[in-house]
């Protein structure tokens, strides 16, 4: 059996716009992706609600960053493949970060996952799908998460982050996705994926999947 580790934010976690709550197992994108895949395959949920790639976020309590997170995750897990679709969060305004720096994060959480990876995992061919996560919608000033972001600018850098992205995957031998290209946020919160975008998610992840492993 092949193990798929999907290290995200909310929008792996499942986060649903309309309630605030978690969208059910028939609808979570790392859920369909496993029925897609089959038994052969086990896709486990790595998603967190405001987590970032490197940034420490005094509001969320100090447990958001997914660098402090990954090492050891991958240490209990020990994927096949690990998926990572983070970036959404460090766009916030208190981070203050264009896209470009954005993806010098992920370069800083790659190079620690390859080092760990060789060093300490004695698994240095270690194989990791890294995806652009999906752009944000307009009119994002009608947004309920508007205020924690440039609603001005924040649609066209989170679609920024692809070009960056695929860039930092070729440097550190990891394969990419460019989810940003093909999903896009709901309309009803503009920053969360709704049923359809899951059900997209699932789809191109899957066929990404199959030509990895």
């Amino acid at each position: 059996m092949k193990k798929i580790v999907c290290f995200g934010d909310s929008n792996t976690y499942g986060y649903d716009p309309s309630t605030g709550g978690r969208f059910d197992e028939k609808t979570r994108w790392p859920k369909l992706l496993q029925d897609l895949l089959g038994s052969d395959y086990e896709v486990i949920e790595e998603g967190q609600n405001g987590r970032t790639i490197a940034n420490e976020d005094p509001w969320e309590g100090g447990t958001k960053c997914g660098m402090d997170y990954v090492l050891p995750m991958l240490e209990t897990k020990r994927p096949d493949l690990l998926i990572i679709m983070l970036g959404t969060n460090d766009l916030k305004i208190k981070f203050n970060l264009p896209a470009a720096d954005i993806a010098g994060s992920m370069q800083t959480m790659l190079m620690k996952i390859r080092g760990y990876c060789r060093y300490y995992l004695s698994s240095p061919d270690q194989k990791i799908l890294l995806i652009s996560p999906p752009a944000l919608s307009d009119p994002f000033s009608e947004s309920y998460f508007a205020t924690f972001f440039d609603e001005n600018s924040v649609v066209e850098k989170s679609k920024e982050l692809a070009k960056w992205y695929e860039l930092v995957a070729g440097q550190f031998g990891c394969e990419f996705l460019n989810a940003t290209a093909q999903v896009s946020a709901g309309n009803v919160d503009h920053l969360h994926l709704d049923p359809a975008g899951h059900k997209k998610m699932a789809d191109i992840v899957c066929g990404k999947v199959k030509e990895i492993l």
